[in-house]
């Protein structure tokens, strides 16, 4: 009798301690990978950079949409907020926020066709205790760990969509407030 339950004594201890693994300790890993990956291929903190337009050669990421128009900018809130500003896009358009454990912290619409659109989105990125005072009507997106991750999707099916969407990373601000 006493065999089978420290047996499944340690099956419960393995299971949660696999389970604590997969949940906590993963998905910092992952995007601690994807940003040095990032960093050695030449993007700077704080900088929008467009991604070439997806092709079957330029693909990096699995199953990137060839229709969409992607920039990103890395983000790191550990010594000062960090605003975002992107325009809004006459179609589908996206502003999505990841932090440092792959979770999406943030997700709204560029999308100039919606009824309460303005001429860009604005917000706010910091840490627990940082002082957002200063920031005005800017959405706040709170991050648990100083880095992050910020994703723009235009949808941009053709290489004139593509460029029009490309003129919009300079007008987009992505730094220290």
């Amino acid at each position: 009798m006493r065999i089978p339950f420290i047996g499944l004594i340690t099956f419960l201890i393995g299971f949660a301690a696999a389970h604590f693994l997969t949940l906590n300790a993963l998905p910092g890993r992952i995007m601690s990978k994807a940003r040095e990956a990032m960093v050695e291929r030449g993007l700077p903190l704080h900088h929008w950079q467009m991604s070439p337009r997806v092709t079957p050669e330029t693909q990096t990421i699995v199953r990137p949409s060839p229709d969409l128009a992607y920039a990103i900018c890395l983000v790191d809130v550990s010594k000062a907020p960090v605003l975002i500003t992107v325009p809004t896009w006459p179609e589908y358009g996206s502003l999505s926020i990841f932090d440092a454990r792959t979770d999406n912290v943030y997700a709204g619409s560029l999308d100039a066709r919606l009824p309460n659109a303005t001429g860009e989105r604005r917000i706010v990125v910091a840490l627990a205790g940082q002082d957002l005072s200063r920031f005005g009507d800017a959405e706040q997106v709170v991050v648990s760990k100083p880095e992050a991750l910020a994703l723009i999707r235009r949808l941009a099916p053709t290489q004139a969509l593509y460029d029009a969407a490309a003129t919009l990373v300079p007008a987009s601000k992505c730094g220290p407030a």
